[in-house]
């Protein structure tokens, strides 16, 4: 399938004008670290007016490719070339400041230090300043344009080490769009978001693309998110470039089993239209098997937390027990509307010994367990307790924040408990880690092919 930007550049390519149109080229490019190969002979090419997105596994060799390409990594072979200069495996000997103006880096983990939102927005003007030469007004009121329009007015005074990651990751945003460059690298900008930070953060992408003509390539972890945000796609596995081309022409079943070792369907959006992923099962299940047949996973979630897990786990296969939800609570609606078996519980009510021992069996019993990051009081504290149980929990890291409510510093949820509830999450977040809600379904099927 064939979309306009594939038809476009067809066009170009037949006028022999595509060359002239990509502002930035990678050519045969290879990079090792500790002289073990990490990205081996990659190629692609970016237009202005263009989003790439770069897809792999983890440790396929995205962020080294992107921040070679951004020259903060040399190379070993290979040329990049930006806005028709060459930089090669050497810099062509260019300046740090000379690159900089062409190119925008955005690191995947926003670094802390101890200046304010603003000031660390300003340095984004750095490249564009001759030695010894001041930020301007004209400087400055473009920083705040940028702060503006990435809802991060509100911190400009702040130290940046006193913001949340995701808070810090707004500043950066916006001090790589204050650069002004022809080309940004974007590498997971959308992680450390929750859902609709993401979903402004690649609107605000898409229209530097749309309103400055710039190029942008941009690591993304959600295959779907990709998919609809970007205009072609490079796949990588273990450092080689497996696939290229439109959403629609590289999420493919093949390419998903080849690159993320998972079955999976790729369906057209009903809103969008644009390609969206749903993962089956592991590279050894059957198109017949789902990865969920036969197996339970047990959700302990409460207050909306789990109800979107609760519908993608049911149509993966697995059967879903969830405990323990009092009357009136969302996720306690959606279990029903989904016919779950869950543990049932009286409004605004402490937990039973009855009903904790009901949830314990549902504990015990299911394959998988897993606690969403859920606002806990002391009416379901026990809930928590229950998930210590659990010999294979899994662990959902809280998004940047849940409503207006205070998040824990230590664990990043919302805790009523005096600390109670903190004590233990840290304890099992010690022991078994956290995960983000979009790779669940990525981890179930990774553990059903070490099973089998």
């Amino acid at each position: 399938m064939r979309n306009s930007v594939s038809i476009e550049s067809e066009l170009l390519a037949a006028n022999g004008m595509l060359e002239d149109s990509a502002v930035l080229r990678v050519e045969g490019l290879s990079t090792k670290l500790d002289g073990k190969s990490i990205v081996d002979s990659v190629s692609f090419s970016v237009n202005r007016g263009e989003v790439v997105g770069v897809v792999g596994a983890n440790g396929s060799g995205k962020t080294t490719l992107m921040r070679t390409v951004a020259g903060l990594l040399t190379a070993n072979s290979g040329e990049i070339v930006i806005d028709g200069t060459s930089f090669g495996h050497a810099n062509g000997g260019a300046s740090r400041q000379e690159r900089s103006r062409k190119v925008a880096y955005m690191p995947q983990l926003a670094v802390s230090h101890p200046f304010t939102a603003f000031e660390s927005v300003l340095m984004g003007r750095y490249p564009h300043l001759g030695r010894f030469e001041l930020e301007g007004s004209g400087d400055r009121d473009l920083a705040w344009q940028a702060m503006e329009r990435t809802s991060t007015v509100e911190f400009a005074n702040r130290k940046l080490d006193t913001l949340s990651g995701g808070e810090r990751q707004r500043v950066v945003l916006a001090r790589v769009l204050v650069q002004q460059a022809d080309v940004l690298l974007m590498d997971e900008p959308t992680a450390s978001l929750d859902l609709r930070h993401q979903i402004l953060t690649m609107d605000l992408v898409r229209e530097e693309v749309r309103d400055r003509n710039a190029a942008v390539v941009v690591i993304l972890h959600d295959l779907s998110l990709a998919a609809r945000f970007c205009d072609r796609l490079v796949v990588l596995d273990g450092g080689k470039k497996l696939a290229e081309g439109t959403p629609w022409e590289v999420l493919t079943p093949s390419n998903l089993r080849a690159a993320f070792g998972v079955e999976g369907l790729v369906e057209p959006d009903p809103v969008t239209g644009k390609p969206h992923v749903l993962l089956l099962g592991s590279d050894n299940s059957s198109k017949e098997d789902l990865v969920g047949t036969g197996r339970t996973v047990h959700l302990i979630c409460g207050a909306g937390s789990g109800r979107e897990l609760m519908h993608q786990l049911r149509v993966a296969g697995y059967d879903v027990t969830v405990g323990v939800l009092g009357i009136g609570d969302s996720d306690r609606e959606a279990a029903e509307r989904l016919g779950l078996n869950y543990v049932a519980a009286p409004p605004f009510a402490s937990i039973t010994d009855e009903q904790h021992e009901a949830h314990l069996e549902l504990v015990k019993a299911a394959d998988h367990v897993v606690l969403c990051a859920m606002a806990v009081g002391l009416n379901n504290v026990r809930n928590v307790v229950a998930a210590t149980a659990a010999s294979n929990l899994i662990m959902i890291e809280p998004l940047e924040r849940v409503g207006d409510l205070e998040l824990d510093v230590a664990t990043g949820v919302p805790d009523f408990t005096d600390g109670i509830a903190d004590e233990l999450r840290r304890g099992m977040i010690e022991k078994f880690g956290e995960i983000p809600e979009s790779t669940l379904l990525f981890e179930l099927a990774r553990s059903r092919g070490e099973d089998l």
